[in-house]
This record gives C-alpha cells, sequence and structure tokens, in this order.
C-alpha cells in the first residue's frame, strides 16, 4: 500500500516537471518565411510551455537556415514554399546539443503546424500536430 501511494505521488510530482502545449502562445516574427505570396504554405511552429529547458531557446531552422528562436510558449508563422524541406531544431550554445528534424512535404492549401516539447530526460523534439 505504502509503495503504490509512493509511486503515485513520483507520478504526479513528475508529471508537472514536463512541458505542456502553449495555450496562447507569443508571436514570434521569423527572420525569413515571412510574407505569404504566391507557391508558398503556412507552417505553424509552437513551442511547449512549462519549466522543462525553459532558461534555453531552440532555434527553428528551415533547410538549415536558420529563422527564428523560440523561447517557451512561444511560436511562429512562416510561409514556405511548397515542396520538400527539413524542418529542424537545435538548442541554443549554453544548453545540452538537443537537435531534431523532420523531413516534410508542404502542399498547396494544406497548411501545416508543429509543436517542440520536452521532458525530463532532456529529450526535445519537433512533432506534427492537428
Amino acid at each position: 500500500m505504502i509503495k503504490t501511494l509512493f509511486a503515485t505521488a513520483a507520478i504526479v510530482m513528475l508529471s508537472g516537471c514536463s512541458t505542456k502545449p502553449a495555450v496562447n502562445p507569443t508571436a514570434v516574427a521569423p527572420s525569413l518565411y515571412s510574407t505569404p505570396t504566391t507557391g508558398t504554405v503556412p507552417v505553424t511552429i509552437t513551442r511547449d510551455g512549462g519549466i522543462v529547458g525553459s532558461g534555453c531557446r531552440i532555434n527553428v531552422l528551415v533547410d538549415d537556415n536558420q529563422v527564428a528562436k523560440l523561447r517557451a510558449s512561444e511560436s511562429i508563422l512562416l510561409f514556405i514554399p511548397a515542396g520538400r524541406h527539413i524542418l529542424s531544431i537545435q538548442s541554443g550554445n549554453m544548453c545540452a546539443g538537443v537537435r531534431d528534424a523532420v523531413d516534410v512535404t508542404l502542399k498547396q492549401d494544406e497548411p501545416k503546424k508543429y509543436r517542440i516539447s520536452s521532458d525530463m530526460g532532456s529529450n526535445v523534439q519537433l512533432l506534427p500536430t492537428l
């Protein structure tokens, strides 16, 4: 009984330390892909809120070109030309070497959304969302 109670308390405490989807993310202006033009597809990337990794900015890249640095609960809206691209994230120079990427094929009239999430194990992922 005590073991079960202890395990439940530990799970509840640890779940409070993971990141949570940002409810009202702050918009960040990207340095590239900031203007909608013919042939571009809207892509939204939102970083989760929460305490895990919140002291580090995450660099967002499109085809190895940095477009923004996101803090916790920040979001960017990009207008990327249709076609195949690599969306990637990496940590800034003060934090551990976080890196993740997704290969995406963007199609006209099919906006995409992605989420940057972290866990207690220092795993940071770029994940598609609905």
